[in-house]
């Protein structure tokens, strides 16, 4: 008697931690928690999960599972990413930083910023992108290669062409992070716009590429397919929308509440712009290297980063003759 009480005890606490675990795990939905880890480690820890880059949710792992090429292209994705921002923001006041002038507790991921939307968008555009041409290339063995005759041999890839899976990309990239759970509120309506956002910043990049087949050069036949360019492409728009982003006001700042109707129709405007809800810190400190993680001062001439200064450098002109070409000397007015 004794020994089953104690059992249904153990089975009873085991349900309670099973069920605090998945409302401690709930409050942070796997889209927030699959960009912000691969965003943040920039180092190439190997996770025993399948998708081996990140630690993913059992969904991550089924989808890992169901291509093994796709722990491959998650890593493609990441520093893809990752490159892209430092390279296209080298020179601005934000130079791709995890933190705010230095201070571990201005943490960019802390609220929803400018640069946390872009973030947002920016992972999810190079995820899409890379899972496109992984479809291309033959690395993942789930997607096939768009519009072109045959099987999927490099033979004929040379021959017809090859396009890009962009539409798998997207939909890949929704269910890698999960959308269906990612929440109601205003804080995930903002972070899935972001996403949106960047994924559609991708597919805009399309072009349609055509080759001609015939005797003697001629175009007799003709195969056409479509392409995405490299990613830089994409990250030119991206940074557009970075400087037009749209601050929304909070109206419900809470994640377990949901909003109203008439403030998620409020939300649902301008749904092509990235969407922050709070300001940005100054990032312009009186140290000599208090804006950016890496030290933005290097000493450059970037007319960005002179605009990050918080002081002012004072130039003396001296009083001194200026000689002027076949004439006199004449003095320096004032």
């Amino acid at each position: 008697m004794l020994g089953s009480s104690s059992v249904s005890f153990a089975i009873a606490l085991s349900t309670l931690t099973l069920i605090s675990s998945e409302i401690v795990e709930g409050s942070r939905p796997v889209l927030q928690r699959t960009i912000e880890s691969l965003f943040s480690d920039r180092s190439e820890t190997v996770y025993p999960d399948a998708c081996k880059w990140l630690r993913s949710s059992p969904r991550q792992t089924k989808i890992c599972n169901r291509d093994p090429g796709l722990e491959e292209t998650i890593d493609i994705a990441k520093n893809q990413a990752i490159s892209s921002c430092e390279d296209a923001f080298r020179y601005d006041k934000w130079n791709c930083s995890l933190v705010f002038n230095n201070k571990p507790k201005r943490n960019i991921f802390n609220k929803i910023y400018r640069e946390t939307a872009f973030i947002f968008a920016l992972t999810a555009a190079s995820l899409s992108h890379a899972v496109a041409k992984g479809c291309a290339s033959g690395s993942l063995v789930k997607c096939s290669c768009l519009n072109s005759f045959g099987k999927n041999t490099v033979k004929e890839w040379k021959t017809a062409g090859c396009g890009d899976d962009f539409r798998y990309g997207k939909r890949i990239t929704r269910n890698f992070l999960d959308f269906k759970h990612a929440g109601n509120d205003q804080i995930a309506d903002t972070l899935k716009q972001d996403v949106l956002v960047g994924v559609e910043a991708v597919g805009e990049q399309l072009r349609e590429v055509c080759k001609c087949h015939g005797f003697s050069g001629s175009c007799t036949t003709k195969t056409c397919w479509k392409r995405l360019p490299p990613f830089s492409s994409a990250m030119g728009l991206l940074k557009k929308q970075y400087h037009h982003a749209v601050k929304k006001k909070i109206v419900n700042y809470t994640t377990k509440r949901a909003i109203t109707p008439k403030v998620r129709k409020r939300i649902r405007k301008d749904r092509k712009s990235l969407v922050y809800l709070q300001k940005t810190p100054n990032l312009c400190g009186r140290g000599e290297h208090e804006w950016g993680e890496r030290g933005t001062d290097t000493g450059t001439n970037s007319f960005t980063l002179l605009q990050a200064r918080s002081f002012y450098r004072q130039f003396v002109v001296t009083k001194r003759s200026v000689e002027m070409p076949g004439s006199a000397k004449m003095p320096d007015p004032g």
